[in-house]
This record gives C-alpha cells, structure tokens and sequence, in this order.
C-alpha cells in the first residue's frame, strides 16, 4: 500500500562493505579470544615461566612472547606451555595485520561512496561501514532511521513520572557505530560537550543526556547520508 517505512538495501559497493565488516568483527573476537587464552596460560604456567613472561595484558604477553625463546634445558611442562603461546602470540599477531588491512579496505570503499564522510568529527571507517551498511536512503524518515538503529526512545512513564528508557532493539550495528561517534564526540568535540552539559543542566542524567545525543546524531547522520555535501 505505500506505508511501509523502508525498502530494501541496496547492493554493489555496499555488499563489498558486509563482506569487510564481517571479516574485521570475526578478526577481532579471534584475536579477543586468543589474548585471553594467553592470559589464561600465563596464570597456570610453570612458575619459572610465569616470572619470565611476567605480567600484563594479553597484548602485553603477546609482545613479549614475540621476542622469547625455548630454553635449551627446559623442563617438558615449561617447552609445551611458552611454545603454545608462542604460537597463539603468532597468530593473534597475524590477526592484528588483518584487522589493520580489512580496516584500510574499509575506508578506501567508504570514500568511494562518500568522499568526505570519513571527516566528520568521531566517523572512523568501521563506523561509517556500518552507517552505509545500513542504506539510510531506504528510509522514509528520520524517525524511521532512528527506530532501526535504536536511538528512539522507549517510553517508560510511570504515574507523574515522566521518562524515557534505552531502545535495545533496532540494527545493533548501526547502533554500535552512533554510540562510537557519540562518545568519541563528547571527548573531543567542544559542541558535543557544550550539548550535554546543557542536557544535564536541564535536568536529565548523564545517560539521558548521552541518550538524547545518540537520537541527535541519528538525525543528524541521516540527513547527512540521504543528502550528502556537494564536492568540487
């Protein structure tokens, strides 16, 4: 009948963008999990092995089990343990290079859609991957967009109480990238700052205030992606 508040996405470029983003997140939940193993085996190694490595972080471990070597008179406990790692720290290396080398595809297929969307203050390529994912132009409204990704709010009322709560629906991913550039704004943007403290002043708690900025940008981002800046 006409009602409906979306149409399909579109494909071409967007479907290379899918195909990125699906590679970056697998890469880094892979590599996530491989620091915590290290982690975990650096806890329960032998203790000569543990005072070797020392302590740290997963990245921390993997950096120095980079440089480490079997001792010629280890025991068999201490060569299966630190050669585990060793490769675990090999592959999450190897991981790491991927992640960086998906993440500069990312931003060269961006550009291509959108010269200069990557210059908006907050808007890194895996977060304007998942914006253009997204197809904001499918959209017959803003209030449309913002009901996809999460940022309209839930009424949660009671008696002369009136409020707000968190969305948890909507395209998570969409709405993972607003919370990055929101945050990302309000520590280093002087409007984005000047815009909560107003919010609390008026009244609202920090989350309120940082959940009515996730709805301003979703307005603001999709007039910015269905009406893109002219470019010479």
């Amino acid at each position: 009948a006409g009602e409906g508040t979306s149409t399909p996405r579109r494909r071409g470029a967007l479907t290379a963008l899918r195909a990125l983003l699906v590679a970056q997140r697998s890469a880094v939940t892979q590599r996530t999990r491989l620091l915590n193993e290290i982690q975990a085996l650096q806890a329960g190694a032998p203790v000569a092995l543990r005072e070797r490595i020392g302590k740290g972080n997963g990245r921390q471990l993997e950096q120095r089990l980079a440089g480490m070597r079997i001792r010629k008179n280890a025991d068999p406990a201490e060569r299966a343990v630190l050669g585990v790692m060793r490769d675990m720290a090999a592959r999450s290396r190897a991981l790491a290079l991927d992640m960086a080398r998906y993440e500069r595809e990312l931003a060269q297929v961006v550009a291509s859609l959108d010269p200069t969307l990557l210059q908006e203050t907050g808007v890194g390529p895996i977060s304007a991957a998942k914006l253009l994912v997204c197809d904001p132009t499918r959209f017959n409204s803003e209030a449309a967009f913002a009901l996809c990704n999460g940022t309209a709010p839930i009424p949660a009322s009671s008696g002369k109480t009136v409020r707000h709560r968190l969305n948890p629906g909507g395209d998570r991913q969409v709405n993972n990238a607003i919370h990055t550039i929101a945050l990302s704004r309000s520590l280093h943007d002087p409007e984005t700052r000047a815009y909560l403290d107003r919010r609390v002043t008026e009244g609202k708690t920090k989350r309120e205030a940082m959940r009515s900025l996730k709805r301003h940008l979703s307005r603001y981002l999709f007039l910015r992606l269905t009406q893109p800046p002219l470019t010479s």
